[in-house]
Parts: structure tokens; sequence; C-alpha cells
């Protein structure tokens, strides 16, 4: 491996996202689109370049270590951008989208992949469960930047974020349930209990517990003057892996116990310190988070996509889009006190995979030995990362136009969501 030149191609892209983040984000190409891009250009399908397997680790290695590293650091960034108060303020949204969004996604997906891919349906439940979460990562440039606060209110851009983290961490719960049915099926109901009850509500525990004495101990030592800084810059990075390598070391879900812990940590820490970092996460997201996008252009299985079929492909995409757009308009009786019509759409089709789902789909196919899950999840996850990606800055202004207009009937308590 020639590390000078994977320096200068990875850092060399970071460089041109960060001077022409504005002009990307106006023309509707975010940065994970871009990075995608500069991936499979990159690649053996284009340039020839740099290929995955010349960084010395095993794809599939590779691509589940980065994944879940850059996951932790996005679902941290997520948790702490919530204001103080924002979980007791939105009771009724997070209830509705996590309790009955969650499941209502994964029937939708898993029906629509049984019957388009004709697979099985434990098959089709797998997949199903890997792109049901949104990602975090994703989702940050439909929620940050100077276009984000200019064109889409802050309640949407909350509840976006505070969906993407919660549901992430709990995808775990439902793609373990079919790999455990796949793989040890006679004892598969022991097992997930345990799954449940310790690697789920234990990494709930562990992250409540850890983010709380971290942020009292971020707190005691700027009353102190412990600190150079007042910022929690220095904190961003090290505490979601932190979290993350400390969980797993226990033995619960790494990924939950992250953003349970940013997002006590964020309550804990005041609220003038939010304030002054408002711009990191996107700092964080060009250095640290678009990089795996690259990699997973390099590594997209063409040769193994055009041998699924354009039926295959189009029915992957439906399950991508149906499984948000059916959900949240079936659940727009329980959302209406809280988001107008206007704002139901725009969340409803704003539900991007991408690093959560690449992550899990990893996971599945080193525990379960399905090389197929990975090809139908990598491409759901390169469709969704495009079509997503284009969609933001005219979506966006769409919303914005329909804010200001009067006629378009505004929910009458859009915070007090309890």
């Amino acid at each position: 491996m020639n590390i000078n030149l994977v320096l200068t191609l990875f850092a060399g892209m970071i460089i041109l996202l960060s001077v022409f983040s504005t002009v990307l984000q106006r023309i509707s190409l975010p940065g994970p689109l871009v990075a995608l891009g500069c991936g499979v250009v990159l690649g053996p399908y284009a340039l020839d370049v740099l290929r995955i397997e010349d960084l010395g680790v095993p794809a599939s290695i590779l691509l589940e270590q980065a994944s879940r590293i850059t996951l932790a650091i996005g679902l941290a960034g997520v948790a702490l951008r919530l204001p103080h108060g924002y979980w007791g303020r939105s009771l009724r949204w997070l209830g509705v989208i996590i309790g009955l969004g969650m499941v209502g996604m994964l029937l939708v997906a898993t029906g629509v992949l049984w019957a388009g891919l004709q697979v099985p349906l434990l098959t089709a439940l797998l997949v199903a469960a890997i792109i049901t979460p949104n990602d975090p990562v994703v989702t940050t440039p439909i929620v940050t930047g100077s276009q984000a606060e200019a064109k889409v209110s802050q309640k949407v851009r909350h509840n976006l974020s505070a969906e993407s983290g919660l549901n992430d961490g709990l995808g775990y719960l439902f793609v373990l349930l079919p790999v455990l049915l796949l793989t040890r099926p006679s004892g598969v109901w022991g097992e997930f209990a345990v799954v449940v009850l310790w690697e789920v509500l234990g990494a709930a525990i562990f992250g409540a517990v850890l983010g709380f004495l971290l942020g009292r101990l971020f707190v005691i030592a700027k009353r102190k003057q412990w600190m150079e800084q007042s910022s929690y810059l220095g904190f961003v990075i090290p505490f979601g892996l932190f979290a993350l390598g400390a969980a797993k070391l226990i033995g619960t879900d790494g990924v939950l116990a992250v953003f349970v812990a940013a997002a006590v940590f964020g309550q804990v820490i005041p609220q003038r310190d939010e304030d002054e970092e408002d711009k990191v996460d996107d700092a964080v997201n060009r250095i640290v988070l678009l990089p795996v996008f690259v990699l997973l252009g390099m590594a997209l299985p063409f040769d193994e996509w055009g041998e699924l079929g354009w039926q295959a492909l189009l029915t992957l995409i439906g399950a991508v889009f149906a499984r948000r757009l059916l959900t949240l308009w079936a659940l727009r009786p329980l959302l209406r006190p809280i988001h107008s019509r206007s704002e139901t759409f725009f969340l409803s089709w704003f539900g991007p995979i991408g690093v959560s789902a690449l992550f899990y789909a990893t996971l599945a196919e080193r525990l379960t030995g399905r090389e197929d899950v990975f090809v139908y999840a990598t491409f759901a996850i390169a469709a969704s990362v495009v079509i997503h990606g284009l969609s933001t800055a005219p979506l966006s202004s769409w919303l914005h136009g329909r804010s200001l207009n009067p006629a378009e009937g505004q929910p009458r308590d859009g915070w007090s969501a309890a």
C-alpha cells in the first residue's frame, strides 16, 4: 500500500469539499454523495487508481470497522446537536416514530423485498432490518449547514436528527433477530432475550451512566478551570470512540450506548457550550465521516448488481422509499399535532440509509455468511445516497416555500409532543 497516495487522495477530497461546501449544498451535491462518487472514480470500475484490497485489510473487515467507528462519531455529533429539554418536549414524536414507525417500516420493507426479490422470507426480513433505520451521517447535510438552517425548521431538523440516532442504535435488535433465526433457529428466543435484556437495555443504562458521569466531569473541569478552553470540540471524537469501545468490552450494543451517552452528556453540560460549538458537527463530518463513503465507493459490487436484473434493483429502491412514505402517512393521525402536511411529506421522503446500513450489512454477512445480503444492501445504500442527496436542496426549498404560505396549516403544538 502506498500510504502517500492514500493520504493525498483522501485529504485532497476533504480540502475540495471544504472549499466548495456552500456551492455543493446549493446544487444539491452533499458530502456523502460526492465522497461516494470519488470512491467509484478512484476504484476498479473507473480510473483504477486505488482498490480497497490495496489498503492491506480484508474488505469486509475494513468496511465493518470503518463504518462502526464512523457511526459512533456521527451519533455523538447528532446527540450533542440537540438542545436542552428536547427529549421531554418530544415524547410524542419519539414514541410514534420509534415505537410504531420502526416496526411499520420493517414490515413494509420486508413485504416489498419478499414480493419483488423472490427470496426466502428470512432473507427479506434481514435486508429490511438493515435498511430500516435512518442514517445520521447521510442525514447530516439535510439538517445542518447554512442552507438547511435557512430553509428547514428547527423542529424538523431536531426530530429527524433524534430519530436517526435512536433508530440506528435499536437497529441492532432488528438485525439480530433474523440473523439468529438463520443461524441458530433452535435456541433463537433464549438468545434473543439475552440480546434485549443485556445488549440493548444494558447498553442504554451503561450509556446513560457514562454520559452523566462525563458530563459532570466536564462541568467540574470548567468550573475549576482545569481546561484550557471552554469548547467541547475535543470531546466529540474521543467521546464517541470511548463509549463505543467500553460498551463492546462489556458485551453490549456499542452503537446504542454511544448515542445514549452523548444525549445525556449534551443535557448535563451548559446550554451555552452547545451554542458556542454549533458548527463543530460540520467540521467533524468532513474530516472523519466522509472517508467511509470513499471506501464504499471503491467496494461497490457492480458486477453482482448487474446479475440481479432490473426488477430486483427497482425493488430495492422501492423498499427504501416505500418503507418510510407508507409508514409515516399511515401514522399521520398521530403526527398531526406535531407536523404539518408539508413537514410530514419532507420527513417521509428523507429516510436516507448509509453508514449504519453498511455496518449492519457487513455484520450480517459475517455472522451468516450470506454475501447476497451485502449485495442487496450496498445497492440500496448507493441508491439512497444518490437520490436523497440530489433531492436535498430542491425539497428543502419547497418546504421553505410551503412554510411561508399562510394556507399551509401548521400544527397546533409543534414542540409540545408529550
